[in-house]
């Protein structure tokens, strides 16, 4: 649950990073982009891995909802209901720690 919940965070963080890339004025963007867009490949590819596992173990994730520090995710296994609090800040570490082992795994 934890590896689906960073990946899906390091997703998006990641897609709004590309737009900023592709919007701003660098002389030599498209190695970033490359970059930005295999690593993204490699993510998305993982979450279905994922989701296809969580589904034959009957598993739903939904979220997140944010209040000031926190971040909520809810789940279901097998119609139970459960809840993870990720604090911002933890997320982000655990995001750029995913992060750093994938440029470096290209």
């Amino acid at each position: 649950m934890h590896d689906y919940i960073v990946n899906e965070y390091l997703l998006h963080i990641l897609e709004e990073d590309l737009v900023i890339i592709n919007n701003a004025n660098f002389k030599l963007k498209e190695p970033y982009i490359k970059l930005v867009e295999s690593v993204l490949r490699i993510i998305r590819i993982k979450i279905r891995d994922m989701k296809t596992e969580m589904k034959k173990q009957e598993m739903k994730v939904f979220g997140p909802v944010r209040d000031d520090i926190m971040l909520q995710y809810d789940y279901y296994v097998r119609g139970y209901h459960a809840f993870s609090r990720y604090w911002d800040a933890a997320l982000k570490m655990h995001g750029t720690k995913l992060l750093d082992f994938y440029f470096k795994k290209k």
